[in-house]
C-alpha cells in the first residue's frame, strides 16, 4: 500500500522479520496463494518502485498500523495479525495469539488454546488454510474437553506461534474465497525468504515456569533466510518447546437423579430410560421422600499433569524464473507429544443398580433445586485412581505455488499441495485402588463440614446451598456407618493400603488418519482501470480413518456367539487376592512425585489433602497386570469409520472500484458452484461376532482381517452466490455491505455411518441405538449478510461498529422408538441371543438436518495510540473489541419433550477483548484481558440416566502480560505472564440447573527470555 506522499511502509517485527507492505497489501484474499500480504513481488513490479521513499516502523504499534491499513483497503470485513503480533504478545501457541482478534475467542485445554470460535459461533464453522490450502489439525485432550478430535474443528494448538508472519481472517464471504466457513476463513502464513531483501537469522530462547507444576522448561526458535536478489531464496525455521502444566481441582462428571417412581411408559418419568443409579432407603430416608433428588455421580478431587513437546519445522524456496514467473514452495511440519498424568480420589455414586451395590442416605442436605449439596452416604465404593494416555499429533504439508503475469492483462496463480494429518493415542492406561462399603461425606456448602456430618444421624432432609466452588470431603475407606471421627483419623485410614485391592485394569487407544491434497488455479483479466475479471477452478480430496480399541470386552464363545461375564476392563478382580493387595501398589501423592493444592484452594475442613492421597503405583500396576490377556486393546469395530469427501469447485467474480457522489467504492460480486461427493465406509457387523471386538463372523471369514466394509454415497452441488461493497463516504468513513450464501460441512465423525450400540440384558436393560448420519448429511447452510461502519478518525486509529445477521439451518439429534425383526438386527450387526426381538424396544437416535435459525450478531472495535498526550503518556495505545451475538435454536428436552429456545451449541453470546500497549525507545509492554462468556458446548442425551440435559462452560476471562527491553539492534530482552489471576475453568451439567462438573485451575505461567537478529 502505497502512503500519502507515495511512500511505502517497512515494518520490522519481532525476532527480526522485516515485512515489507507493498502496493497490494490490503487486496483480498483469493482463498489461494494471494492470502497473503504481497512483500515479496516479480522483480518487474518491484523496479518501478525504486524510487519511492520508504518509512522503517517497528515494534508492535507499528504492526498494528500496518495491519490497521490493510483492513481499511479490504473491501470484505477483514483482520490481519503480522509477525511483530505473533513474536512479541505472550502466546504459547497459535490459538493463543489469535485470541484478541476481534471476534475470537479460544476455548482451552490445559491451560493452552485449542479451538476458536469467531464471531460468537462454534469453531465447527471456522475454515482452516495453511499457505492458501484447506488444512486439518486433529489433537488430543482430556475426557472432560472433550477427548480426541473428531470434527472439523481446527487444534491450533499443535502449532508454535512462531511459525508463522501473518495470519488473515475474513469474516465475509466472497466467490474467490474457498467454500466451508460461515463465521469466517482464517489463513495462516509461513514466512518466505523475499520477505528479506538481506540475509537474515534470528532466534528466541526462553525459559517457561508453571507454578503449580513448579518446574522450568525450555522454549525456542530460529530463523535463517537468504536472498539473492530476489532471484532465488530459501529459508528454514524451527521453533520448540518443552511444557509441563499442572490442571488440579474438583470434578464430578455428570449428576445422577434418584428416580425410584420410574415406570417404563409412564409420563411422569424423569428419566427416559431405566435408572441405573438409586439410592436404598434406610430410617428416615425413604423413596418418597430421596424422589428426584440430584448426587454428583462420581465427586472426587482430580490432577491432570500434562507434559508437552512441541515441534514445528517450515522450509521455503523461491525461485523468480522470469520477471513474469516466480515460484514459491512452502514446507511445514508440526508436531506436539503429550503425555498425560491423572490422578483422581473419588466416591462412585453411579451404576449401583447392575452392580447390585446398595448405597444409603445417612444424611442428606438438599437445596431449593432438589441438589444434594451435602450428604453422608454409606456402603459407597471408594476409587483411586492413576492414569497414563501418551498421544503424538503429527502435521505435515507442502505447497507449491506458481505466480505468473501471462501478459498485461492475465496473471495466474497455480497451487498443488498435499497435506497429512495424524493422531496417534497408542494407550490411555488407568488402574484403580478400591475400597468398599465404605462411609462418605461430601459438602458443596461452606456452612457444612462434612466430618462433622459423618457422625451425625440424619432425621430427614436438610436445608443447604450451594456455594463452594471446590466441594469438601471426608472418606472413610471400608468404615461402616455409625461412627464418628476426627479429620487425621480418617487421613490415617485413607493412607491405609490394606484397606484398598486392585479394582480396574483399563485399556484404551486410538488412531486418527487424515490426508488431504489440493489443486487450484486462479485467474485475473484486468478489463481496465475499474473492473477486474476473477475465474477458477479447484478440487480437494480429503480422507479421514478412525480406529478405536480398549478393553471393554467380553469372553466370547464363538460356537454360540455369545458373551458372558464381566467387561475385561474389570477380569482383575478374579485374580488370586493375594495379587491385588493395596499394599502392594498403593504409594502417596509424595511418593510419586505429584503435589495437589498448588492452584486450587483445598477447603480445610476436607480430609483429601496432598498429604492423605493414597494412588496406584502406576509403573508397578502395569507390570503386574499389564502382560495379562484381559488388558490387551482391542479395537471396537462398530466405531472404525473411513470417510472420503471429493470437492470440485469453480468460481467466477468481477472486481470493480467506481466513483459515486464523487466518493470511492469498491467491490465484488460473484458466484461459486461446488461438486462435492462423499464417501462413508464403515465395518460391515455382519462379520462381526456379539461381542463387537471379534471379526471373522459368518461370511467374514473370506475377508482379509476377518471382515469387509460397507459403502455409502452421496453426491450434492451447491451453488455460493456473494457481493461485497465498500464505499468511502469520507476520507476517514469507510462503509460495508455483505451479502452471501456459505456452508460448513457436518462434523466427519457425522458423516460416517457407523452405529453404537447398547444391547439389553440382565444388568443393563437399557436398549438404545445412535446411527451415524452418513454421507447424505447435508452441510450447515447460512444466508448472512453484513453492514459496518469504520471510523479511521486519527492517525493510527479506528472506531468500526458492524452488524451481521445469518440464517443458518441446523443438525439435531432426532429420537424415535423401533422394534425391529431379527433380520433387521442382524443388518446392523446386533444378536440378541435367545431373546425375542419383539419384545424389546429400541431407543434409536440419528443426526438429522433442522430448518434454519436466524442469528443476529454485533461487533465493535477502538483502537487508538495516544500520540496526542505529552510525553511519556504519548508511548500509549489501546485496541479493543467486542463481539455480541443472538443465535438460538429449537431444542427438545428429551425428558420433559418440551421444546425450549435455547442458545445454539459453542455460542456464547459475548465475548471480548483488550490490551493497553505502551512503546517507548528501546522497552515496551503490554497487558491483555481476553473475555468469553458462558456457553453450552452440547446439548445431548447421551447419558440417559442422568435425568440432567446439555453440559457447558462458565465465563472465563484471562489476563496475561508481555513486556521487552532492547539492549541493543541485535539483542533484547522478554518477560511474559499468562493467566495472571488464576482464572479457572468450571464445567456445568443442565441448562435449567447448573450442577458443577469441572473446577480446574491450571496456575500461572512465566516466560523469562532473549531474542535477537542478525
Amino acid at each position: 500500500m502505497l502512503l500519502a506522499g507515495g511512500m511505502t511502509l517497512l515494518l520490522q517485527p519481532a525476532v527480526a522479520q522485516e515485512v515489507v507492505a507493498q502496493e497490494n497489501i490490503a487486496s483480498e484474499n483469493t482463498g489461494q496463494a494471494q492470502s497473503t500480504v504481497d512483500t515479496d513481488k516479480p522483480a518487474a513490479a518491484t523496479n518501478k518502485e525504486k524510487d519511492i521513499e520508504v518509512i522503517a516502523v517497528s515494534g508492535f504499534r507499528g504492526s498494528l498500523n500496518v495491519a490497521l491499513m490493510a483492513k481499511r483497503e479490504a473491501v470484505g470485513s477483514k483482520e490481519t495479525i503480522l509477525a511483530e503480533d505473533l513474536g512479541k504478545f505472550p502466546d504459547l501457541n497459535i490459538a493463543d495469539a489469535l485470541a484478541r482478534v476481534p471476534g475470537i475467542a479460544i476455548e482451552q485445554d490445559a491451560g493452552e488454546g485449542r479451538q476458536i470460535s469467531l464471531r460468537g459461533l462454534g469453531s465447527t464453522f471456522v475454515k482452516t488454510t495453511i499457505n492458501g490450502m484447506e488444512s486439518a489439525s486433529a489433537g488430543a485432550a482430556t475426557d472432560a474437553a472433550g477427548g480426541a478430535n473428531k470434527s472439523r474443528a481446527f487444534d491450533f494448538n499443535v502449532f508454535a506461534s512462531e511459525l508463522f508472519t501473518q495470519i488473515d481472517v475474513n469474516k465475509t464471504s466472497s466467490a474467490e474465497l474457498e467454500d466451508g466457513g460461515i463465521s469466517g476463513n482464517v489463513n495462516l502464513q509461513t514466512a518466505r525468504p523475499f520477505q528479506y531483501q538481506e540475509d537474515k537469522f534470528a532466534y528466541n530462547l526462553n525459559a517457561r515456569y508453571n507454578d503449580v507444576a513448579e518446574e522450568v522448561t525450555p522454549r525456542a526458535s530460529m530463523m535463517f533466510s537468504k536472498n539473492w536478489d530476489n532471484k532465488f531464496g530459501v529459508l528454514f525455521s524451527a521453533a520448540y518447546s518443552e511444557g509441563l502444566v499442572q490442571s488440579e481441582g474438583a470434578t464430578t462428571l455428570r449428576w445422577n437423579i434418584n428416580h425410584p417412581s420410574f415406570k417404563a411408559g409412564s409420563p411422569d418419568n424423569k428419566l427416559t430410560t431405566a435408572p441405573v443409579f438409586l439410592l436404598s432407603p434406610k430410617g428416615a430416608y425413604t423413596n418418597a421422600n430421596m424422589e428426584g433428588l440430584y448426587l454428583p455421580r462420581i465427586p472426587r478431587y482430580s490432577i491432570f499433569n500434562k507434559a508437552q513437546d512441541r515441534l514445528g519445522l517450515t522450509g521455503a524456496l523461491q525461485y523468480q524464473a522470469t520477471d513474469d514467473l516466480r515460484f514459491s514452495l512452502d514446507l511445514l511440519h508440526a508436531s506436539l507429544d503429550s503425555t498425560m498424568d491423572e490422578f483422581h480420589y473419588s466416591a462412585l455414586l453411579r451404576g449401583n443398580v447392575s452392580s447390585k451395590t446398595n448405597i444409603y442416605a445417612e444424611n442428606l442436605v438438599v437445596d431449593a433445586n432438589n441438589t444434594v449439596v451435602a450428604a453422608t452416604l454409606s456402603g459407597v465404593p471408594i476409587r483411586s485412581e492413576a492414569r497414563k494416555d501418551v498421544s503424538t499429533s503429527d502435521f505435515s504439508q507442502v505447497t507449491l505455488t506458481a505466480d505468473w503475469q501471462l501478459s498485461d492483462a492475465l496473471s495466474l496463480v497455480a497451487l498443488a499441495g498435499v497435506g497429512e494429518s495424524k493422531l496417534d493415542t497408542p494407550f490411555q492406561h488407568t488402574f484403580a485402588l478400591d475400597s468398599f462399603n465404605s462411609t462418605f461425606a461430601y459438602s458443596f456448602d461452606g456452612a457444612i463440614d462434612p466430618v462433622a456430618l459423618i457422625g451425625q444421624k440424619g432425621s430427614g432432609l436438610g436445608s443447604g446451598s450451594m456455594n463452594m466452588d471446590m466441594p469438601s470431603f471426608a472418606f472413610a475407606p471400608a468404615q461402616k456407618p455409625g461412627a464418628t471421627y476426627t479429620a487425621a483419623q480418617l487421613q490415617q485410614l485413607m493412607l491405609d493400603p490394606d484397606l484398598y485391592s486392585i479394582g480396574l485394569a483399563r485399556n484404551k487407544d486410538q488412531y486418527i488418519n487424515s490426508e488431504n491434497s489440493n489443486l487450484s488455479l486462479s485467474f485475473k483479466y484486468v478489463l481496465n482501470d475499474d473492473y477486474s475479471l476473477k475465474f477458477g477452478v479447484n478440487h480437494r480430496v480429503f480422507e479421514t480413518a478412525n480406529v478405536q480399541g480398549d478393553n471393554g470386552w467380553k469372553v466370547l464363545n464363538t460356537a454360540t456367539n455369545k458373551t458372558s461375564g464381566d467387561s475385561a476392563e474389570a477380569l482383575v478382580q478374579k485374580l488370586a487376592a493375594d495379587r491385588l493387595r493395596g499394599a502392594l501398589f498403593g504409594l502417596s501423592l509424595s511418593e510419586v512425585g505429584a503435589s495437589f493444592g498448588n492452584a486450587a484452594s483445598v477447603p480445610g475442613s476436607s480430609t483429601l489433602t496432598a498429604g492423605s492421597w493414597l494412588t496406584p503405583d502406576y509403573a508397578k500396576s502395569l507390570a503386574a497386570f499389564g502382560g495379562e490377556s484381559f488388558f490387551a486393546a482391542k479395537e471396537r469395530y462398530a466405531t472404525t469409520y473411513d470417510v472420503k469427501e471429493e470437492v470440485t469447485g469453480a468460481y467466477l467474480q468481477l472486481d470493480f472500484t467506481k466513483t459515486l457522489f464523487d466518493k470511492d467504492v469498491r467491490g465484488n460480486i460473484g458466484v461459486r458452484v461446488i461438486e462435492n461427493t462423499n464417501t462413508s465406509a464403515i465395518v460391515n457387523l455382519d462379520h462381526i461376532y456379539a461381542d463387537g471386538y471379534t471379526p471373522g463372523r459368518g461370511e467374514g471369514a473370506n475377508f482379509a482381517g476377518g471382515y469387509g466394509w460397507r459403502e455409502t454415497v452421496s453426491e450434492s452441488r451447491d451453488v455460493l452466490p456473494s457481493l461485497n461493497l465498500a464505499y468511502d463516504l469520507t476520507d476517514d468513513l469507510v462503509a460495508r455491505f455483505s451479502l452471501a450464501q456459505a456452508i460448513t460441512r457436518p462434523a466427519i465423525a457425522d458423516l460416517a455411518s457407523a452405529i453404537k450400540v447398547n444391547t439389553p440384558d440382565s444388568k443393563d436393560p437399557t436398549a438404545t441405538i445412535e446411527q451415524g448420519a452418513g454421507p447424505t448429511l447435508r452441510p450447515y447452510e447460512s444466508n448472512q449478510v453484513d453492514v459496518a461502519l469504520e471510523w479511521y478518525f486519527a492517525e493510527e486509529s479506528l472506531l468500526a461498529v458492524a452488524a451481521f445477521y445469518k440464517d443458518i439451518t441446523g443438525l439435531s439429534k432426532g429420537s424415535k422408538q423401533e422394534v425391529y425383526s431379527r433380520e433387521q438386527l442382524s443388518a446392523m450387526g446386533i444378536d440378541l441371543g435367545d431373546v425375542d426381538p419383539s419384545t424389546i424396544t429400541w431407543d434409536v437416535t440419528q443426526l438429522l438436518n433442522t430448518p434454519a435459525e436466524g442469528v443476529t450478531g454485533l461487533e465493535l472495535i477502538y483502537q487508538q495510540p495516544f500520540s496526542f498526550l505529552p510525553e511519556p503518556w504519548n508511548g500509549f495505545g489501546f485496541l479493543s473489541n467486542l463481539t455480541w451475538i443472538d443465535y438460538k435454536r429449537d431444542i427438545t428436552d428429551p425428558f420433559t419433550a418440551q421444546v425450549a429456545s435455547l442458545l445454539a451449541e459453542e455460542t456464547s453470546r459475548l465475548s471480548y477483548n483488550y490490551t493497553l500497549y505502551f512503546e517507548q525507545d528501546n522497552w515496551s509492554a503490554r497487558v491483555s484481558y481476553n473475555f468469553r462468556e458462558r456457553y453450552t458446548k452440547e446439548y445431548l442425551d447421551k447419558y440417559k440416566d442422568e435425568g440432567s440435559f446439555g453440559r457447558g462452560y462458565e465465563d472465563k476471562g484471562q489476563l496475561n502480560f508481555s513486556s521487552r527491553y532492547q539492549i541493543n539492534e541485535h539483542l533484547s530482552l522478554s518477560f511474559e505472564a499468562l493467566n495472571l489471576t488464576n482464572t479457572p475453568t468450571e464445567q456445568w451439567s443442565d441448562v435449567y440447573t447448573s450442577r458443577p462438573v469441572e473446577y480446574l485451575l491450571t496456575g500461572r505461567q512465566y516466560l523469562v527470555g532473549v531474542r535477537g537478529s542478525f
